[in-house]
């Protein structure tokens, strides 16, 4: 599975099209991945993230998650991707941002 996480405008409104792209063989998997990627959500539980996350989205009133971890994570994801926070990636297909550029040949300063 793969999940591109768009970044947001100073608003908060999220930007299709560009973030980072993670990937990972389950739902759980991905969510774990999502939740290390910054210092201060790595010391939350998995649980606390998704509520954390979703409060942010969804706001105070969001509907909670499944008892079922593997549930939750499912529909954490999928209601990240309805409010257009993720997008769901096929698998195997770099995308085009991922592709690196070809790295210029550095000429030293002559004179220097």
């Amino acid at each position: 599975m793969r999940i591109r996480i768009h970044p947001e405008t100073t608003e908060g409104k999220p930007i299709p099209g560009d973030g980072t792209v993670l990937a990972a063989g389950t739902p759980s998997g991905l969510v774990e991945l999502m939740r290390l990627e910054t210092p201060f959500s790595a010391e939350l539980t998995t649980a606390g993230y998704r509520d954390e996350v979703l409060l942010c989205v969804e706001g105070p009133g969001h509907r909670p998650l499944p008892e079922d971890p593997a549930s939750a994570d499912i529909e954490f994801l999928t209601r990240l991707a309805q409010n257009a926070r993720i997008e769901f990636l096929p698998d195997g297909v770099l995308p085009e941002e991922a592709t690196p550029d070809p790295t210029p040949e550095v000429t030293p300063c002559a004179g220097k």
